[in-house]
């Protein structure tokens, strides 16, 4: 008896180890995946998380992925790099300055895994005048009192960037956001740049409004293309006139805000995902209203960022011809 207690208690284990076995064996063929989001405090973390929601939901046999809150874009950059997330949110100008290593990550080491996996909205930098300023054009802006966006900001960089770039020297005047909104209610300086959404009103600039009537700059075709020669990574978008109340729709520098993803993953999988955030974006409306109206497809298209071999082959069955600077170099 004791030997029949014996033999089958042993006949257990060896069951219970080829279970085991077979339940890493078949965990090992599911990646676990990190996705880099932004602080819980932010409207666009529940974004990140619907499309989490997206990917475990229709690529949940090949992939589950965790959504992460994390410092932002650098840190889920720097995240990338190590190999902790293999997603992160970005703009598409954030990618291109940290894989060139200019603008804000000039200096720096180059990055090498982040790749532009899809759009979601563009936001613009908006260059704000008072009317009474007289000031119509952007290159009247030289040498008069002007805020060129929070101290310390990207959009400080941005904006003292692409009036430099168009040989535009305005007399700057430092300052945080609220700073730089008194100081034009007090009428000591003309205007100020501030980063916005391309199709709802900054509140800081609705705030100005109350008080005294503004004007957003255009930059004309000929502008732009400077711009465009001097720094490849920015975008211009059309701000719609009914926004802040102006005659005609407004050209301005703007970017791409999105998702990248690491170039280690599998370009099939890449193209299962971007296919299920894409043809499913009424879901994610349900938790970040700003995406409403959008053509995530049409705006991924535009990215002028090494773009994810997956997003790719998914843009390229779509019909739309993918652009030479979009080819990262494992897809040449």
């Amino acid at each position: 008896m004791r030997k029949m207690c014996s033999g089958f208690a042993t006949l257990l284990l060896v069951f219970a180890v080829v279970f085991v076995w077979g339940c890493d064996a078949f965990a090992a063929d599911k990646l676990n995946l990190m996705w880099g989001s932004t602080s819980q405090t932010s409207g666009l973390y529940p974004m990140n998380v619907a499309m989490g929601d997206l990917v475990n939901k229709y690529v949940g046999d090949k992939c589950a992925v965790t959504v992460l809150e994390t410092g932002g874009t650098a840190d889920n950059f720097r995240r990338m790099e190590k190999g902790e997330v293999q997603f992160g949110q970005a703009s598409a100008t954030d990618a291109y300055m940290a894989l060139n290593a200019v603008g804000v990550y000039e200096g720096k080491p180059r990055l090498t895994k982040p790749r532009f996996m899809l759009a979601v909205h563009p936001s613009v930098y908006v260059y704000v005048v008072t009317a009474r300023s007289g000031i119509n054009t952007l290159a009247e802006l030289s040498g008069k009192k002007y805020n060129p966006g929070l101290r310390g900001s990207t959009t400080e960089l941005v904006s003292r960037m692409v009036l430099k770039s168009l040989g535009i020297t305005p007399d700057y005047y430092p300052g945080s956001t609220g700073e730089a909104v008194d100081a034009i209610k007090d009428r000591r300086i003309i205007g100020y740049t501030k980063s916005a959404s391309a199709t709802t009103p900054d509140t800081s600039v609705q705030d100005i409004q109350t008080v005294l009537d503004i004007k957003v700059l255009n930059f004309s075709e000929e502008q732009q293309a400077k711009v465009k020669a001097d720094h490849p990574e920015f975008e211009f978008i059309s701000v719609p006139a009914e926004v802040y109340k102006q005659k005609e729709d407004v050209k301005t520098v703007g970017e791409l805000m999105g998702m990248c993803v690491t170039a280690d993953l599998p370009e099939d999988l890449v193209y299962e995902m971007t296919k299920a955030i894409l043809e499913n974006h009424a879901y994610i409306e349900q938790s970040y209203g700003g995406i409403r109206g959008q053509n995530m497809m049409e705006l991924t298209a535009q990215a002028s960022v090494w773009l994810h071999p997956g997003t790719i082959k998914y843009l390229r069955e779509k019909g739309y011809e993918i652009r030479p600077e979009q080819i990262p170099p494992e897809a040449r």
